[in-house]
């Protein structure tokens, strides 16, 4: 399933449902598989197998807010994968019917909180800060793992509004008015849905029978910073099932992504890129706009 309030991100949207419907399908009987698309208006590309709720269209911060209290109410199986236009099945061969025991996974992520004697969530950052805490967990650091691409059971979606969970919103970046038009930006991911329910909210939910998948697990499920955690966990990206580009790469087709956001690339080889590569391997063609290029080295390369 995938939901976005955005129409422009519906066709991709539409592509990762796709893609994923056909990857899980070899693995499991078409009959157990169903698909939904939460949107503005039902795109022209999708399938009369996906069901389409219209939706009105809402903002980045009212998207984690929709997945934290309303996917309740649109589920009716045991269990969700949203996918987005950069989250979803790369190899379908890859599942593992242990994932199915946990009530959520996602990729791990740098990203984690140290609780504080007085319940406050310290958070830990980069790879520096990070990294050593995936070879050894404290019991007081939660690793947070990634929602636009994660599995979900139906006992977890109940839970914020069972529990009364609050969505706390730091403030956000002061307007740059030179930059119009002016947008709210945030550097606390704080009221990210999947921070809410991994790190901020975590132990509550544990205390209620929640189980989180260990960081190994999480990692063969799916990959974000793969160059970082799954070295460092001993996983090889042959074996991840699914992937999630933190918005810098969308799919354009089911098989055919587009750089949108500029990632690190050494000349002009993006397969120096640790994540394009493993996709460029996976199958999937990567368009990258010319200016992402160094120009000194597209005029070496005769570009």
């Amino acid at each position: 399933m995938s939901v976005t309030g955005h129409q422009d991100y519906a066709e991709g949207s539409v592509y990762a449902i796709l893609r994923s419907y056909e990857e899980l399908q070899k693995k499991f009987p078409v009959d157990n598989l169903s698909c939904l698309l939460v949107c503005p208006t039902r795109p022209e590309n999708l399938p009369e197998y996906v069901r389409h709720i219209a939706c009105k269209p809402f903002s980045y911060l009212e998207y984690n807010v929709f997945v934290l209290y309303s996917l309740d109410d649109l589920i009716e199986t045991d269990f969700a994968l949203i996918v987005q236009n950069d989250g979803f099945v790369l190899n379908g061969n890859n599942w593992r019917e242990e994932f199915l025991e946990y009530d959520y996974i996602g990729a791990p992520l740098l990203y984690m909180g140290r609780a504080k004697e007085n319940g406050v969530i310290e958070p830990i950052v980069n790879w520096e800060g990070c990294l050593p805490y995936y070879k050894s967990v404290p019991d007081d650091v939660f690793i947070g793992q990634n929602g636009g691409f994660s599995l979900r059971s139906k006992k977890l979606l109940g839970m914020p509004r069972k529990l009364d969970m609050n969505v706390l919103i730091s403030h956000p970046k002061k307007l740059e008015m030179g930059r119009q038009p002016v947008a709210l930006e945030y550097d606390d991911p704080n009221h990210n849905e999947d921070i809410i329910l991994t790190i901020i909210y975590r132990k509550l939910l544990e205390s209620q029978g929640i189980q989180f998948a260990p960081p190994k697990i999480a990692a063969y499920f799916a990959g974000e910073s793969v160059d970082a955690i799954h070295s460092t966990l001993g996983v090889s990206l042959d074996d991840v099932f699914g992937v999630h580009t933190f918005g810098c790469l969308v799919l354009t087709h089911k098989n055919a992504l587009y750089m949108q956001k500029k990632m690190w690339f050494y000349g002009i080889d993006i397969c120096t890129n640790i994540l394009c590569k493993w996709l460029n391997d996976s199958g999937l063609s990567i368009e990258v706009p010319y200016h992402f290029f160094p120009q000194e080295e597209l005029e070496k390369a005769g570009w």
